[in-house]
C-alpha cells in the first residue's frame, strides 16, 4: 500500500477506533433514570440474540448499535427491554431520534452510524423498543 494511503487513513482508523472503544464506556454518563427497571435474565439473554428482520436494518444494528443495545454492562437500554423502552418512547419518537442524532449520555452523535437517516434511526429504535423481534441471525 503507498505510504500516503496509509497516512490519509490511519488518523482516521484511529478516531474511529476511539469513538467505538469510548462508546459504551462511561456508565457515569447515563442519566440516572436509564436503570430504573433492571431486566431479568431473559431479557438480557433474549437482547444479545435479537436481530432486526430486514437485512439492511440488521447490518446497521449489527455494526452500529449491538455492542452497547445488546449487552446490560454497557447501561443502555437493551433491545427487547420493553420497559426501558415505554418510557423513552412516551417521551416521543422524534425526542429518541434527536437524542440518536445528538447524542445522549454515552451515546454518541448519530449512534455510530455517520451514514444514517431519520428513517433509519426510526426503525432501529422501533425494533429495540418491540418485544416482538426475531431471535437469531440475520437472513
Amino acid at each position: 500500500m503507498p505510504a500516503s494511503w496509509i497516512n490519509r487513513v490511519g488518523p482516521c482508523a484511529a478516531v474511529l477506533l476511539l469513538l467505538v472503544m469510548g462508546a459504551c464506556s462511561r456508565p457515569d454518563a447515563m442519566p440516572a433514570a436509564s436503570t430504573s427497571v433492571p431486566p431479568s435474565a431473559a431479557i438480557t439473554a433474549r437482547a444479545e440474540m435479537l436481530v432486526p428482520p430486514d437485512a439492511a436494518l440488521a447490518g446497521i444494528y449489527d455494526r452500529s448499535c449491538r455492542s452497547c443495545h445488546a449487552y446490560v454492562d454497557s447501561g443502555a437500554p437493551l433491545a427487547g427491554h420493553g420497559a426501558e423502552w415505554d418510557r423513552r418512547l412516551a417521551q416521543g419518537l422524534d425526542v429518541l431520534v434527536e437524542h440518536t442524532r445528538s447524542g445522549l449520555g454515552a451515546m454518541p452523535a448519530m449512534g455510530m452510524c455517520l451514514d444514517c437517516d431519520d428513517a433509519d434511526f426510526e426503525d432501529l429504535i422501533r425494533f429495540m423498543a418491540t418485544t416482538n423481534g426475531n431471535a437469531g441471525e440475520a437472513e
